[in-house]
């Protein structure tokens, strides 16, 4: 079966982004799917370079090959996504279709998010004559889906034609109903980054104290004034654990004055964007693990801590509600609930050895969700859209 990868959230060389996609296609070739893929990346000229994400996409290659895939970099005009978000799959599209990989044959495009790559999967898949699935990773029905635009009519067209939608977690999927039919869509958990490996706790952040840890980027939803405002909380009862900050966002320079002026200076440490290795190491470090997000589609930073046997704090309703027992094998506080979080918090560092007993079936847990079951598991969807399209099926 060759298969052809549509999705630009995907890494290249020297950039440690969206491992996720990159992880599936490799447990799908283990099982022997031939994986290619076209990553559109928006052309940005070297005037623009000055920017780090716009140097970021002028700098990648137009081909790589990572771990044996081979990746293509069409570079494809990009315009205001708020204004024409909805035709942004359709200007992307005829640059999209002079990669190579998609001249060399394929029996099924897989899309990553509807728009703009599902988008356009339908217009090669029509071409093609062969089925194409999507991949949801949030933004699909948590941003595209709830706008009453032209965006949401073009996504749900998208998720409404493909021959199967694999939802990333269960949230997700109570979202999709009705935009998606039951027979064709699927829950399909995200496998865990570096599952079963252990790495050595970073030694160098504030030994033998108290360290809680949040990895996300600087956007309201991710939680980040909540945490403030449970760290202010407990201050106020003398307690002042320190909180190291990975990530970066355009709510950066908002939260460091926050802190300030709740009086956290101190104790708040925003350490910018760290490599990925830097990462686990602070999370095997850490106490608590802590992000209280909402409208988290799945959460693949959590899995990763609890790969390290560190007790992680979510929110309800969303996609840790999958892999995560509250109390068991990590802990869940509503959404927006400061004190909830403070009182986790609380616990956390009062009883190291309960803390470290969740920690320990967080791990477990994280453990069980592997790229190899997520790869089978979009392989039988892959089949059946084969399968259904060579029945005459709807696509």
């Amino acid at each position: 079966m060759k298969v052809l990868v549509v999705s630009h959230l995907y890494p290249s060389p020297g950039v440690e982004r969206h491992l996720f996609v990159h992880e599936q296609n490799k447990a799908l070739r283990d099982l022997g799917v031939d994986i290619s893929v076209v990553s559109p990346t928006p052309y940005a000229p070297r005037l623009l370079w000055r920017d780090e994400r716009q140097r970021r996409r002028g700098q990648k290659p137009r081909r790589a090959v990572l771990d044996g895939i081979v990746a293509e970099y069409p570079r494809v005009p990009q315009p205001p996504r708020r204004l024409l978000l909805d035709r942004s799959g359709d200007l992307a599209y005829p640059f999209v279709r002079r990669a190579a990989a998609v001249r060399r044959g394929v029996d099924l495009v897989h899309a990553h998010q509807a728009l703009p790559d599902g988008a356009i999967a339908q217009r090669l898949a029509d071409d093609l004559g062969v089925p194409y699935v999507v991949t949801v990773h949030g933004a699909d029905v948590y941003q595209h889906l709830r706008r009453d635009d032209a965006a949401a009519r073009r996504a749900a067209a998208v998720l409404g034609g493909a021959a199967g939608v694999m939802a990333n977690s269960s949230a997700v999927a109570r979202l999709l109903k009705g935009v998606v039919g039951d027979e064709r869509l699927h829950v399909v958990l995200n496998g865990t980054t570096g599952a079963g490996t252990k790495v050595m706790p970073a030694d160098d952040l504030f030994p033998g104290e108290p360290l809680l840890l949040t990895v996300g980027k600087f956007i309201a939803r991710k939680g980040h004034a909540v945490m403030l405002d449970a760290l202010a909380l407990l201050a106020a009862q003398g307690r002042r654990p320190h909180w190291a900050v990975v990530g970066d966002g355009p709510l950066g320079g908002a939260l460091e004055r926050r802190a300030a002026d709740l009086g956290l200076s101190a104790t708040v440490h925003f350490l910018g964007r760290q490599s990925h290795q830097r990462v686990l190491e602070l999370m095997a470090r850490a106490d608590l693990f802590a992000l209280p997000s909402w409208d988290e589609a799945f959460g693949l930073v959590y899995t990763e801590a609890m790969t390290q046997g560190t007790p992680i704090v979510a929110c309800r309703g969303g996609g840790p509600e999958d892999f995560v027992e509250d109390g068991a094998s990590g802990y869940l506080v509503p959404a927006r609930d400061h004190e909830a979080l403070a009182g986790v918090i609380c616990a956390v560092l009062d009883d190291p050895a309960a803390a470290a007993a969740v920690g320990e079936a967080g791990r477990a847990a994280a453990a069980a969700l592997t790229w190899e079951r997520n790869a089978r598991l979009t392989s039988a969807v892959y089949e059946q859209a084969l399968a259904n399209h060579k029945a005459g099926g709807r696509r």
